[in-house]
């Protein structure tokens, strides 16, 4: 308590330099009250420091290293003291500092709530150039032009611009500032307000109102290219719809689809739209020890998942194509694999100028984009291997099928598969004529629950020679992996331990991958026969062929079901629910898809 009052006696006795002479706010050197009060230099200078902080005093520079002290006699010390307190919680609280700048001696004064602003201690003495240096290389030029013409002109200013604290911190703040003239002084004074939290929010908010117009405009696109894509009847004509409808859309520059060569696994341009010979100069390629082979479209051929680089520049692995970017004025680039039931069928490739484009949101509509276009070519190349006169007849074996099928042992049959429908999600109702096997052991197959695929069998009818069945199967690896293919089993023969498949592709397919496909779906399948022929005639073939390319898999499924299972004999063998059911939709959606289906085909016959 004694210390404290002692210190107490000193500030008074040297305020009392100034307070008790004549000229209590003439301007005393440092030696001046050093010698007033019989005081070393640096313990004075330390005294009137303490005095200027509590802002009873105040100082300036003078000359190079000199500084002058006065009283401001216009406010008496307690109000003073209050004023600064104010100020100083105010400043905290709003995140708000002063400062002012005295044109003619060049000198600059900061509150505490500035200082605190740019992060520097109480301690620190601002210069007019390391002020400016604080603010953001990208903004300070600004800064300095407002500054300059409001010292200049008088011209007030207020900004909202960038500066980097001394802990390397990028603030945002909202400076102002404007000409101030007093007797025999002119300054300038301001304010400075760190809004970055403000500026945080307002750049989500319009992060989120720019994602939603991408996203509503992506939606259109979307809904656009799905309607084009199923009214095409060949794969080119679907590579070239979407490509012409994503490429020409506002949010991307161009647009490309490329396949693989197996060989030198290069991408290979398909179609292209905004970028003719883009994909050939790029030279890219999915093979990792290319240089051109580890960007987003080989990385996307590989693993088969989208890649996207949202800013070239920035991407190391981009490199290579940075020359690119530029002539062809890119900036974000997405490549997505076209791909359905597990088949490759290329990648397409989406450029934009947009910086930090393809955004979560954004990736996840384009996604399913490859699963559309996967899916359209597939049903294309599916209908191609039905209706083509020309085709490949391959012949598998498969071998152990009592043991690692459950089918029994004693089970010998001929199946001519007829019709097979994807049902989605792994299921599948296969129709087809059973021979060389009687009632029963067919009846002893549909009551046994361990047929691993095989999830119910339905005896339909009797035919001269065998039976109509249906088959219903989840999740078959070898029939699901024939319609990823584009093909479809003709024959199966079951015959004790061994069972025998004939497979039909369109001669024009890749038949050698689809043959490591098939082979790959289960172990020991083992290829006994590869022939080209002529697909035999069915008179349903026939009818098919003349049909619209507008003929729907969901309609084409509804008509066929319903063939097959009676629903047109007299009696009906199958109620219109029975066959919905049978095709795991609603007894309305069933109706709905088989009346567009009669309707076109009544086209077909009488059209």
């Amino acid at each position: 308590m004694e210390r404290r009052s002692a210190l107490a006696d000193i500030y008074a006795t040297t305020l009392r330099v100034f307070t008790g002479s004549d000229e209590p706010t003439a301007p005393r050197t440092t030696p001046e009250v050093a010698t007033r009060l019989d005081c070393g230099r640096r313990a004075t200078y330390k005294r009137l420091q303490k005095l200027a902080d509590e802002g009873l005093l105040r100082t300036k520079k003078v000359g190079a290293g000199a500084r002058v002290w006065w009283y401001p006699a216009e406010v008496d010390p307690p109000d003073h003291r209050r004023l600064r307190e104010l100020l100083t919680n105010a400043e905290r609280l709003g995140d708000v500092g002063a400062w002012e700048y005295d044109i003619d001696d060049e000198e600059l004064f900061w509150t505490d709530g500035t200082r605190r602003i740019h992060g520097v201690d109480s301690e620190y003495e601002p210069e007019i150039e390391a002020a400016l240096a604080f603010y953001h290389p990208d903004d300070r030029g600004r800064m300095r032009r407002l500054f300059e013409t409001c010292v200049e002109t008088g011209a007030p200013f207020s900004v909202e611009l960038r500066l980097i604290t001394a802990a390397d911190e990028v603030r945002w703040v909202q400076a102002s500032g404007e000409a101030v003239s007093e007797p025999g002084h002119a300054t300038v004074r301001g304010y400075l307000q760190e809004i970055t939290a403000q500026k945080q929010h307002e750049e989500l908010l319009e992060r989120q109102r720019a994602d939603l117009e991408v996203l509503n405009s992506l939606n259109a696109v979307v809904r656009q290219l799905t309607d084009a894509v199923i009214d095409q009847s060949t794969r080119a004509e679907i590579e070239v719809a979407t490509c012409e409808r994503l490429g020409g859309a506002e949010l991307y520059r161009f647009a490309w689809i490329a396949t693989v060569d197996p060989v030198t696994l290069s991408l290979v341009p398909q179609a292209e739209h905004g970028c003719e010979g883009y994909v050939t100069e790029a030279e890219l390629t999915s093979n990792p020890t290319e240089p051109t082979g580890n960007g987003p479209a080989g990385r996307a051929v590989r693993i088969q998942e989208m890649q996207i680089s949202r800013d070239v520049y920035e991407d190391p692995e981009f490199a290579p194509w940075l020359e690119l970017a530029d002539r062809y004025g890119y900036r974000s680039t997405a490549v997505i694999p076209i791909v359905f039931e597990e088949t490759l069928y290329g990648a397409l490739g989406l450029y934009s100028e947009r910086v930090g484009a393809f955004g979560r949101a954004e990736r996840e509509v384009l996604e399913g984009i490859g699963e559309i276009v996967g899916h359209a070519i597939a049903a294309v190349e599916r209908k191609q291997a039905l209706l083509s006169d020309d085709i490949v007849e391959l012949s598998f074996r498969i071998d152990n099928t009592d043991t690692r099928f459950g089918i029994p042992a004693s089970f010998e049959a001929s199946l001519d598969f007829e019709s097979t429908l994807s049902l989605g999600d792994g299921e599948f109702l296969v129709y087809c004529t059973a021979t060389k096997v009687g009632c029963e052991p067919i009846t002893a197959v549909a009551d046994t629950e361990a047929i691993e695929y095989i999830e119910a069998v339905t005896v339909l009818g009797e035919t001269n020679d065998g039976y109509k069945l249906e088959v219903k199967m989840v999740d078959p690896p070898v029939v699901s992996t024939v319609a990823s293919v584009g093909g479809y089993v003709s024959n199966v023969t079951i015959s004790g331990d061994a069972t025998t498949m004939t497979v039909h592709l369109a001669a024009d397919q890749d038949v050698s991958g689809a043959i490591d496909r098939i082979t790959g779906a289960e172990p020991d399948i083992e290829m006994l026969r590869r022939r080209q022929t002529t697909r035999p005639d069915r008179s349903l073939d026939r009818l098919f062929q003349r049909l619209p390319d507008s003929l729907t898999e969901r309609q084409r499924a509804a008509l066929e079901a319903a063939y097959f299972m009676g629903y047109f004999r007299w009696p009906r063998e199958r109620s219109g629910p029975e066959v919905a059911d049978a095709l795991d939709v609603s007894s309305s959606t069933f109706h709905q898809h088989l009346r567009k289906a009669e309707a076109k085909l009544l086209d077909a016959v009488f059209g």
